[in-house]
Order: C-alpha cells, then sequence, then structure tokens
C-alpha cells in the first residue's frame, strides 16, 4: 500500500471511530494562490487497457484504477462493458477496515480521547517539532497551497504533509476516482455479474489505550516532511502526467519511480510507530495482499474469464500484485503488449 493509504488507515482509527471528528475541511486558496499547468486530457478519453491474465482456459482481466484523475473527465467503456458481457465475476477492489473492538457505548466514550489526535505531542508547533531550513520551506510551501491556517500548525509533520498534498492536488484539477469503480459496478449489475469483494477488517481490543498511547508518542516523520514539501511541485506534475496517461491508454507513462524513495521514507513513518505495531498495522499490506491472491486463485479455478480491480500503485513495481501472480505462474499480458 501506499503511504497516504497506510496513514489513511492509521486515521481510521484515531479518527473514522468517530465519524464526526473525521471530517476535514479544508481552507478556502487565497485568490492569489499560483495555479499548476491544466490538466491536458479533456472530453471523453479511451481510458486504461486491460492486463490480461491466463492460466490454461482461464483469464483474468484486470483494470488499474489510479486516483488523482480529472474532476470532469469521461471515458470510453465499450471495452469494459464489452468483457463483462462475457465474465462470471467482478473481483472488487481490496477494502480495508480498522474497527474498534467494541460496542456502541464504547465508541462513545472514546469520542473524547479523539480531540487533538493529529496535533503533535507536548502541544509542539510545526516550527518547533522540524528544522528552521526545512520550517522555511513548509512556509513557502503553505502559502502556496494552503493559505494561511494556523490550525495545521499544530499537527504533527506526517499530517501536515497530508493537508498540503490534499489541498494541492484539489487546485491542480485533480480529483478522487471513485467513479471509475462504480461505473464499472454498475456495468456489472446491467450483466448480471457476480461481484466478489475482498475485504479485510482489523479490530483494535482498546482503542482507548491505542489512542492514548499515539497521542503520546513521536513520530520519525521529519525526514518524510522535508522530501515531502521539497517534491511537492514536481509530484503534482507526476500526478498530472500519470493522470493523463492512464486517461490516454499510455501504460509506459504510468511508471512512478521519481517518489519510491519519499514512499519508502513516509511508509517507514507511519508503521514504524509503536501504535501501528501494536495494533498489527504493519501486517496490513501482506495479509490484504493475500486475500486478493486467494480471490484470484478460487475465480480462476470455477470461472471462464473473470474482471478485477485494482489500484495501479498496488499492481505495479516488484512487490505488485502482478509480480505475485507471475511468480504463482500465471501468465501476465499488458495492455500494450500483443497477443
Amino acid at each position: 500500500m501506499t503511504p497516504t493509504r497506510t496513514l489513511a488507515l492509521l486515521g481510521s482509527l484515531l479518527l473514522a471511530m468517530a465519524p464526526a471528528l473525521a471530517q476535514t475541511t479544508l481552507p478556502a486558496p487565497a485568490s492569489s494562490v499560483p495555479t499548476l499547468e491544466a490538466v491536458t486530457v479533456s472530453g471523453v478519453q479511451p481510458g486504461p487497457g486491460l492486463w490480461k491474465v491466463t492460466r490454461g482456459e482461464h483469464t483474468l482481466l484486470i483494470l488499474g484504477t489510479l486516483t488523482p484523475l480529472p474532476k470532469n473527465m469521461s471515458w470510453q467503456t465499450a471495452e469494459i462493458d464489452d468483457a463483462l458481457s462475457h465474465t462470471d465475476a467482478l473481483i472488487l477492489p481490496p477494502k480495508v477496515e480498522i474497527k474498534p473492538n467494541t460496542g456502541f457505548f464504547g465508541r462513545l466514550a472514546l469520542l473524547p480521547s479523539l480531540i487533538g489526535v493529529r496535533n503533535s505531542p507536548d502541544g509542539k508547533t510545526l516550527q518547533e517539532s522540524v528544522p528552521p531550513d526545512v520550517y522555511a520551506r513548509w512556509l513557502t510551501v503553505k502559502a502556496k497551497y494552503i493559505g494561511d491556517d494556523r490550525k495545521v500548525e499544530r499537527y504533527r509533520p506526517i499530517f501536515a504533509v497530508l493537508e498540503l498534498y490534499k489541498s494541492a492536488v484539489r487546485q491542480s484539477g485533480l480529483a478522487r476516482s471513485g467513479g471509475v469503480t462504480r461505473t464499472v459496478m454498475d456495468l456489472a449489475t446491467k450483466h448480471g455479474v457476480k461481484q466478489v469483494p475482498v475485504e479485510y477488517t482489523l479490530l483494535v481490543d482498546d482503542p482507548r489505550a491505542a489512542v492514548k498511547s499515539f497521542k503520546k508518542s513521536t513520530l520519525d516523520d521529519v525526514s518524510c516532511f522535508a522530501q515531502s514539501i521539497d517534491n511537492i511541485d514536481a509530484q503534482l506534475a507526476d500526478m498530472t502526467a500519470r493522470a493523463n496517461a492512464w486517461a490516454t491508454g499510455d501504460i509506459a507513462a504510468l511508471q512512478d519511480d521519481r517518489t519510491a524513495k519519499q514512499r519508502i521514507t513516509c511508509m517507514n513513518a507511519a508503521t514504524d510507530s509503536g501504535v501501528a505495531q501494536q495494533i498489527g498495522l504493519t501486517d496490513v499490506p501482506r495479509a490484504v495482499r493475500e486475500r486478493w491472491l486467494a480471490a484470484v486463485d478460487a475465480a480462476m479455478a470455477s470461472n471462464t474469464q473473470t474482471i478485477a480491480i485494482v489500484p495501479l500503485d498496488d499492481l505495479l513495481g516488484g512487490n505488485g500484485y502482478l509480480s505475485a501472480l507471475k511468480a504463482k505462474g500465471y501468465s501476465v499480458l499488458a495492455p500494450d503488449e500483443g497477443d
């Protein structure tokens, strides 16, 4: 999983247990904030190709999804629509939840302890938490993408970076791409295709203790913070390029090697924390991967053709799902490779 998704899971423990506290309101950008170059794709686009995985007479077609994508982009669904008309099952994107292993009143009692979980321990500000030169660079990108928001100044560095990226992505003309999955699910419903969920729930036995432990603990997130603010402009350009590549079916351009080092740094900051290890968060990526592969094995054993939807960042790379399928003996053909 990506650092953003890992932190989202950690946030599920710290915030989503109380939905009213999980809402994040981003400040409106100042009118003087410079904007990025607009996303180039518009109108109806061909959209992504499908990876083809085979074993004997059984076929798995994989649609890789990308976040973020252009806000108002539409894509041609003829290929996936036709594939679904000949498909036995649709494997849905892996879904992970972290929930307190307690009832309603236990969750209600947890509410007071959730206040301020994003904040640095001991009331420290960002200026007191990071080196002076790093903080000076932070002020520059904060003014550019967030504006005058004093609340974020009391956040832990890694949560401040998440706020920075959410605001910057919004300004770039990109947005979450949940509509792609919903479109495919609607098409599957139209064709009467069975939809197979891949779900993993991590239950936390003592969420109050975990929250208290987190609020007192420190994270080794200064390196993540520094790399993130230094790379924000380049990464937004990469996001735009990848969004264009996804929309136009340019598979080669979907690779994202520039931020690999930063992802590892931020991932380690999130998963090496005591609370992450305490609740078992570090084991979640492996568990989810195993559940998805098991779903594929079951589908391939019983279906002539199956379709799966998987986030591209989980699909690609040396530790991605495609590599795991190859290791299990499946034949994998990329969308731009011929039969």
